[in-house]
């Protein structure tokens, strides 16, 4: 397929190698079948020894077919036939396999080799049902010269074939490439090339890819590399002068959008992207796109940052797709940007399993704050849900390079998780420490109130109700996270009976703003207003040492809130004397009845507010002395 791609966009200067280098890579996917028969047909007969997954050998060849890892230890006899999962689809894919290894021998010196592979094929075990005649499996696979031919003879003597061939072809292996017909002016850039690749090929870990090729065709070099094992995935780059052209080609379009947007620094001017289809109509996405270099080391730094970035299209789809479960489709986008940017890439992430890694980690985590269809940005937010899978990413691929123990990465990332599940808490009490705020500007606009003249523009009331708004949408903002995390219902609790506080208060503002107060009664509705005034202060300081507690502190911090709690509990009793206190006054010494009338049902507003400060004071300590303390 990359020899077609090749010819599809005018390359035939590099068919051979890459049909060379297609030959190679089937040999190690027959080889890997093999492998995988006999140890199925072995397990089959002997069920009680280790069945191995060869998962690393199927990864390292290119198959992506993950149920083939458990194919063996699902092996069975079925009568004197060997059932294997399977097995129809890989003794299909060694016969095309078989073929694209005898293609370019085939082109070269056929020598009655087309009908030896024919035979070979036509004798293949039959796989109805997936199953397997271990006889005529075993005789496909036996290997010594004493034996007649068989398919593992067939595979022998053409992998030497190839093996020379590639020798004749490449003249010399240059940091890595396969080079022939090079000008000594071309050696610096493909080494340029190659130092780009180097330099990040380790972050593709277990996985095939970044084969590069390079001659000299037509007065210019071309340089060729297979990136990865998807068929119609490849990318030529020109080198003329100074002028550099990048020839993509992807079945994805996403992810040749992702190429290009890799390459704006470099600012690439690219031609109108168009589909292509091969012979056999398979479609493919082809981008073409220019940089002109001011000198020959500009040149060769463009060639690096080229030659780096393949490494993160590397399984990119597969990484996108893998994060549907935690992320939405901008941020995905987002995620694999930054991971490239970083040089920390997406297929450590891969490696350790991919969204499983992370569903392992919710698993164990998360308890009731996810459900069945939730999807982690919908329960930790989307800025959360970012910042947790870059550490994971950074994880994954760091510990990876370092040897790290995989449970001890496992590890980390669920602590981690652990630790943002837990940041909501401490976000919801900031939260509930800024409406709190507003409730102590409204107790202070209150208190200022009380001796001043009514203000008959109302802008004393007014500012209360930009107040009581701000605080309302701070309890529509918790009714939010609530819902996306039902397991802190208790927040919300929370803010609606403070809110009962802010309401009240802003009622008070309302009503001392009708008329001028007068009298005595106005010293007992001053001590009433500094209660509430120092209520809210009190609640402030509960809640700044409850976003503490289990946190970054010891005994004094809890001891610290329990004391505010006890505070607010004592200031609401000595509001509830203030109140009957003013009640009193008022009925012996208010003005006239419109005047007894403010000073009673303000009086009553101040009580109600005392009232649900204790009560929201009281929420809040059950909640963390049986569920952040005890639990």
């Amino acid at each position: 397929m990359k020899s077609q791609i090749l010819a599809a966009i005018g390359e035939h200067g590099l068919q051979p190698a890459a049909a060379l280098n297609a030959a190679l890579a089937a040999n190690d996917r027959v080889k890997y079948a093999f492998s995988l028969l006999q140890m199925a047909m072995s397990h089959a007969e002997d069920p009680e020894q280790t069945a191995p997954t060869l998962k690393r050998e199927r990864i390292g060849c290119g198959i992506d077919d993950p149920d083939l890892d458990t194919a063996v230890a699902a092996s069975s006899m079925d009568g004197k036939s060997c059932h294997m999962p399977g097995a129809a689809r890989v003794v299909a894919r060694i016969a095309e396999d078989m073929r694209l290894m005898a293609a370019p021998v085939l082109g070269e010196k056929p020598n009655g080799l087309a009908a030896r592979v024919d035979g070979l094929l036509e004798a293949l075990p039959v796989t109805k049902d997936d199953l397997l005649d271990p006889a005529a499996t075993t005789a496909m696979m036996q290997a010594g010269h004493g034996h007649t031919d068989s398919l593992h003879r067939l595979v022998m003597d053409l992998h030497k074939r190839l093996n020379a061939m590639q020798a004749a072809l490449a003249e010399e292996i240059l940091d890595g490439a396969a080079t022939y017909s090079l000008a000594a002016t071309d050696r610096p850039m493909v080494a340029a090339f190659m130092a780009g690749v180097n330099r990040t090929a380790k972050l593709k870990f277990a996985h095939p890819g970044l084969a590069t090729t390079a001659t000299r065709v037509g007065g210019r070099l071309v340089i060729q590399n297979d990136i990865g094992t998807t068929d119609a995935h490849v990318i030529v780059i020109h080198v003329q002068e100074l002028t550099v052209s990048v020839t993509y080609t992807d079945v994805h379009p996403e992810r040749l959008a992702f190429f290009q947007d890799m390459l704006k620094p470099r600012g690439v001017t690219w031609d109108a992207q168009r589909t292509a289809l091969l012979a056999a109509g398979a479609p493919f996405y082809l981008a073409t796109g220019t940089v002109k270099a001011a000198d020959e080391s500009d040149c060769r730094a463009y060639l690096d940052f080229l030659g780096s970035r393949l490494v993160f299209l590397i399984d990119w789809n597969h990484a996108r797709k893998q994060l549907r479960q935690f992320l939405r489709g901008p941020d995905r986008l987002v995620l694999l940007s930054w991971a490239a940017e970083a040089g920390i890439g997406h297929r450590g992430f891969l490696e350790l399993g991919g969204a499983r890694l992370v569903n392992q980690a919710i698993e164990m985590t998360a308890g009731s704050s996810m459900h069945f269809g939730d999807r982690l940005c919908d329960v930790l937010g989307d800025a959360e849900t970012q910042a947790f899978l870059r550490f994971v990413f950074q994880t994954a691929t760091e510990g990876l390079l370092q040897g790290t123990s995989h449970t001890l990465i496992h590890d980390r990332i669920r602590v981690t998780l652990a630790t943002h599940f837990s940041n909501e808490q401490r976000q919801l009490l900031q939260v509930a420490a800024d409406h709190a705020g507003l409730i102590f500007e409204l107790a202070n606009l209150v208190r200022d109130g009380v001796q001043a003249e009514a203000d008959g523009s109302g802008k004393r009331a007014k500012r209360a109700r930009g107040f009581e708004h701000d605080a309302d949408q701070l309890v529509i903002e918790t009714r939010e996270a609530v819902r996306r995390r039902p397991d802190f219902g208790v927040f919300l609790k929370l803010l609606e009976a403070a809110d009962d506080a802010a309401d009240e208060l802003e009622d008070a503002v309302f009503l001392l703003d009708l008329d001028t107060l007068q009298g005595k009664p106005l010293e007992d509705m001053q001590t009433l207003a500094d209660l509430l005034a120092e209520a809210s202060q009190e609640w402030i300081k509960a809640l700044g040492h409850a976003a503490q507690i289990g946190h970054a502190s010891g005994r004094a911090e809890t001891e610290d809130f329990l004391e505010a709690v006890d505070r607010v509990s004592a200031l609401e009793h000595q509001a509830d004397d203030a109140e009957r206190a003013l009640a009193a006054s008022a009925i012996q010494h208010a003005k006239d009845f419109r005047q007894l009338h403010l000073f009673t049902a303000i009086g009553g507003k101040f009580e109600a507010a005392a009232d649900a400060l204790k009560h929201v004071s009281l929420l809040l300590r059950d909640h963390m002395l049986e569920d952040v303390i005890d639990g």
